[in-house]
């Protein structure tokens, strides 16, 4: 009796083990993915299959003056050396209409990470960056808000990461970032629907 207890341990240990290790290193990569978080009310979207991609596009140029004067995209990637592991496969861009009274549109931006994501959190949450500020978490999905003087005035810059996305979100109440989040968790309308 007690090496079937004994067998029956190790075969859910196992299980486990072989659960947790597919988990982190063996998502399968969904197409489109990136549109899962992106509101039905976005006027533009982009995508892009890699960050490179992306800061070669016109539309890098609109987030560079979003991020206000003296701040570039990638400056902000080469500055961080994490953020490669963050924006190393397809992005999705937006602009959603102001949703708050306000003078900048709400720009919103989506990576697939993939199995990179409990190691982005891990990373994120171990950073000593005294410009980023864990802020909770919204359903279970931790959100963090980078402030530094040089973003454009009014604008705030948050991120949260899901199992398989990194959001960002560029905008004037930090709490828009929430929409991404409720758009991935489908209570309310995708870009896909």
């Amino acid at each position: 009796m007690t090496k079937l207890r004994l067998s029956g341990t190790f075969l859910l240990g196992a299980v486990f083990a072989g659960t947790i290790i597919g988990y982190s290193f063996f998502q399968p990569f969904i197409p489109n993915g990136v549109l899962q978080a992106i509101p039905s009310q976005a006027t533009f979207t982009f995508q892009a299959t890699n960050l490179e991609e992306l800061l070669q596009s016109p539309v890098c140029g609109q987030l560079d003056r979003a991020l206000g004067a003296g701040n570039s995209l990638k400056a902000l990637m080469d500055s961080n050396d994490w953020i490669r592991l963050a924006a190393a496969s397809e992005i999705a861009v937006a602009d959603i209409p102001f949703r708050t009274v306000g003078q900048n549109k709400t720009w919103a931006a989506t990576s697939w990470l993939g199995w990179r994501s409990p190691w982005l959190r891990w990373k994120l949450e171990h950073s000593r960056n005294k410009n980023l500020q864990f802020i909770g978490k919204h359903a279970v999905w931790p959100v963090w808000q980078y402030d530094s003087p040089n973003l454009a005035r009014g604008m705030s810059l948050t991120f949260a990461l899901t199992d398989n996305l990194l959001l960002a979100c560029l905008s004037e109440s930090p709490s828009d970032i929430m929409l991404l989040l409720d758009t991935y968790d489908r209570r309310a309308a995708t870009a896909l629907d």
